[in-house]
């Protein structure tokens, strides 16, 4: 996958274990992978690096995920980042029609899934 190689990934997720899992997934499939443990350092990172891609969790302490896809709306320079939302409770929540531009993936995909939106996403 020679196009990933190009492709930067900002993972934003509380659970450590899982930010881990995804980052070691798309790192063997040639994309560079950053992460954060917050919506705060996330919101950071991507006005610092400006990622291809956002991979994020909806429900962290501090800055939620949707807190942190609206700041990045917000800013002009930063719109055009694609942005994948994970979250079990997008569906209740009303999520999948909230922002158009997001993709939701509901928690509990399986890693083939992800590699699959992902690839989707920035094609």
């Amino acid at each position: 996958m020679t196009d990933a190689v190009r492709k930067k990934i900002l993972i934003v997720d509380d659970d450590e274990s899982l930010r881990k899992s995804i980052a070691i997934t798309l790192r063997v499939k040639g994309y560079e992978i950053w992460e954060a443990g917050d919506g705060i350092e996330g919101l950071e990172l991507t006005q610092q690096r400006r990622p291809d891609l956002i991979i994020c969790d909806v429900f962290m302490p501090g800055m939620n995920g949707f807190m942190m896809v609206e700041s990045i709306k917000a800013d002009a320079a930063l719109t055009h980042i694609k942005i994948i939302m994970m979250t079990s409770a997008a569906q209740a929540a009303g999520a999948w029609k909230s922002e158009p531009d997001v993709v939701y993936l509901d928690k509990g995909f399986s890693l083939p899934v992800l590699i699959e939106t992902v690839s989707k996403v920035l094609s």
